[in-house]
């Protein structure tokens, strides 16, 4: 597991590169259609005021990866239980952006990185799976634990946004 620790950034930062750039203009060119169509969507597109509030957002997101992945690098087990739980949350979001393209029949931005990180991130899951001595419970309960902890920090990041936006007008 050692040898993938920085590759969580790495590949986080990839991919939301694709997001910070494109993310204003198509929600300019898509966003009021999209909304209609998803209503859930809206509360989305209205906490992304800026493109300096998204970078914001994402550079928050990116600072915890850093954390967790300073913290995994100590080798303590619930370390690394964290770093994989956070990193199966990274894979699923990955999914969720495929999924939402497929459900708004469009390309949205991340889409094009979500299918190029997703192969890469499936093996390391598996990889990891076969090499760390992890029970599978210890797993589910760390992603689980993660995936809510990641998604609760997706609303703090959206209002970063959306405050930073407002500020920097």
């Amino acid at each position: 597991m050692d040898r993938y620790i920085w590759l969580l950034p790495l590949l986080f930062v990839f991919h939301d590169f694709e997001e910070i750039i494109g993310m204003r203009v198509w929600v300019a060119r898509n966003g009021a259609d999209i909304s209609k169509r998803f209503p859930p969507f809206k509360f989305i597109f209205n906490n992304l005021t800026s493109t300096a509030g998204f970078a914001l957002a994402v550079a928050e997101e990116f600072v915890l990866l850093l954390i967790i992945c300073g913290l995994t690098f100590t080798g303590y087990r619930v370390f690394n239980l964290l770093w994989l739980g956070t990193f199966i949350a990274f894979t699923l979001h990955l999914v969720v952006h495929i999924g939402q393209a497929v459900v708004i029949r469009k390309y949205i931005p991340a889409l094009a990185t979500s299918i190029l990180i997703l192969p890469v991130s499936v093996w390391i899951i598996i990889d990891c799976f076969k090499t760390a001595d992890f029970s599978p419970i210890e797993i589910i309960v760390y992603s689980l634990g993660a995936t809510v902890a990641v998604a609760a920090n997706l609303f703090l990041a959206h209002w970063l946004a959306r405050k930073f936006g407002e500020w920097v007008k």
